[in-house]
């Protein structure tokens, strides 16, 4: 038993040859991602200690522990997106993920632009959320 409560699960009926896209972690940030991606079509599911959507179906849990992360259904034709606010619980994610699920595209978000090697060199997708929000800043002013 691991603790997690899913919601809103899918049920057959919905399956479809579509991968679905998870995104762990990050909270208002997170499902923020998440609901983007649903409104672009895809199917997404939401992992994190404090889920708490009525629109996107989610798993309540630690997306840091590997029983969590096979409940929620992840697998090696998925698309991950790593969102906490920790780099260092980005990349321990990001790299069980990939241990354990065998080929799903890890995307990991990176807080500290310096890091961001640690990422690319571990062969994760990274998305420097400094970097990004600063640059957006400096066009807009």
């Amino acid at each position: 038993m691991t603790g997690t409560e899913t919601t809103q699960p899918f049920d057959g009926a919905e399956e479809t040859a579509q991968a679905t896209h998870y995104v762990l972690g990050g909270a208002h940030v997170g499902t923020a991602i998440a609901e983007r991606l649903r409104d672009g079509g895809h199917r997404v599911v939401i992992v994190d200690e404090s889920y708490e959507s009525r629109d996107i179906p989610g798993v309540t849990g630690d997306p840091a522990v590997v029983d969590v992360l096979s409940e929620s259904g992840v697998e090696s034709d998925s698309t991950v997106v790593v969102a906490t606010r920790s780099d260092r619980r980005n990349l321990l994610i990001a790299q069980l993920v990939r241990a354990r699920f065998d080929g799903p595209r890890v995307i990991a978000f990176v807080n500290d632009p310096e890091r961001r090697s640690l990422f690319t060199d571990a062969g994760h997708e990274s998305f420097c959320v400094t970097t990004t929000l600063s640059d957006a800043v400096g066009e807009v002013v």
